[in-house]
């Protein structure tokens, strides 16, 4: 078996860069605010990933000849292109996350309950002045269907068709 080649540092020199693009990203902001999805960098790592592996396991093999270079060629190619592929494929998905969810934006923030929430109703709970809602009060449940009565701190859940779903501040705090 032979010992440590080129081929084995352009393999982890592939290896590293698939890091870099793994932490820097692909998508770039241009000044007029649009996104460009550069695939440069990811392609350079799949040739050099790919090209390494092959060209490692081919030397360890022994087989030296035009059919060696031909398939650390085609690895290159392949590599470069799959990569592309890849980027653009990942690109064009869309995001169904939910914190894009205009429904979840507030969530986590405390408010205070100015009237009742009775059982299975609505009261009106105040949120403070630089949320979405502003400081005027808004119509709210419980999320757990108990009632909750006026004076208390809420944590808001989310806010479904311009009602707040809460949950008692003590009920929060009881979990964390």
């Amino acid at each position: 078996m032979r010992g440590f080649s080129l081929f084995n540092v352009v393999f982890l020199s592939g290896l590293l860069l698939s890091v870099r693009v793994m932490i820097s990203g692909v998508e770039r902001v241009h000044d007029s605010g649009a996104s460009v999805v550069r695939a440069r960098w990811a392609m350079l790592a799949g040739s050099l990933t790919l090209a390494g592996f092959v060209g490692s396991v081919l030397w360890r093999l022994g087989s030296v000849s035009v059919v060696y270079v031909a398939a650390i060629g085609a690895s290159v190619i392949v590599g470069a292109v799959s990569a592309l592929w890849l980027v653009r494929r990942a690109a064009a998905m869309s995001v169904n996350d939910h914190e894009f969810d205009p429904r979840f934006a507030l969530q986590g923030v405390p408010g205070v309950v100015v009237e009742a929430i009775p059982a299975a109703g609505d009261g009106l709970v105040r949120l403070p002045a630089g949320t979405l809602a502003g400081s005027a009060p808004i119509p709210a449940r419980s999320l757990d269907g108990s009632p909750i009565a006026s004076g208390l701190e809420v944590g808001v859940e989310r806010i479904d068709d311009g009602v707040a779903f809460v949950e008692a501040w003590s009920a929060i705090e009881a979990r964390l």
